[in-house]
């Protein structure tokens, strides 16, 4: 993981305070190097994307919540956030204890938990308050492209040279696949963990939307 304290001008700057700095630590704890890579590019992204649409950290919305959302919106993909739920809403959960532990207010943590909770729900994150927004249009930007135009390309550039790829994509799906097959609680239908185990794990146990749609009117 490349040094935070020592990043290239182009990139931008990240909230040197208390708790962002210990998410930074958990998540670089805890994470594989792909994982941490991709939380880290989402960060700047989600900052340039605001900046293109007129938005000021510090005055049109909160950074350090934008931060440590957006770098901690996989740790539930991890160990250190790994629980019964969806990884999405486990790990909202683990981001919110660590911003109530370093002082953050229940507003702002609140911002973090559905920051991290709906980074996977477009059309819905978007209409959100602009660090859920952000945070979710960075994270998407990143790992799908969408509306990765919006992001300045010295931007996306500098942030994929510092935090390489490291094939995230297939890689983040099978973790998603691997923690439903342990614990199939963790199961969405009709989501984005739905999607992503379907790919990785084409002949489920699960319903789709035809076995969903075929399902009788009146529950046995």
């Amino acid at each position: 993981m490349k040094d935070l304290t020592a990043l290239p001008e182009l990139i931008g700057s990240w909230p040197r305070t208390a708790a962002a700095e210990a998410a930074l630590r958990l998540a670089t704890e805890h994470s594989p190097a792909f994982l941490l890579n991709h939380s880290v590019r989402s960060y700047f992204y989600a900052r340039s994307i605001g900046l293109g649409r007129g938005l000021v950290a510090g005055a049109d919305y909160d950074d350090e919540v934008l931060f440590v959302a957006t770098v901690l919106h996989d740790i539930g993909l991890t160990g250190e956030g790994d629980g019964p739920n969806r990884f999405e809403v486990d790990g909202a959960f683990r981001a919110a204890e660590l911003a109530r532990e370093y002082g953050l207010r229940e507003p702002a943590v609140t911002l973090i938990w559905d920051a991290v909770a709906l980074h996977t729900s477009p059309g819905i994150a978007a209409h959100k308050r602009p660090e859920v927004a952000l945070a979710h249009f960075g994270i998407g930007a990143d790992i799908f492209g969408f509306g990765a135009e919006e992001v300045d390309r010295a931007v996306l550039e500098s942030a994929h040279a510092a935090f390489p790829w490291l094939d995230l994509r297939e890689r983040l799906i099978e973790t998603v696949a691997r923690q439903i097959d342990h614990q199939p609680s963790k199961w969405a239908p009709l989501s984005f963990v739905e999607a992503a185990y379907r790919r990785a794990r084409p002949e489920n146990p699960f319903p789709g939307m035809d076995e969903l749609a075929a399902a009788p009117v009146l529950p046995g």
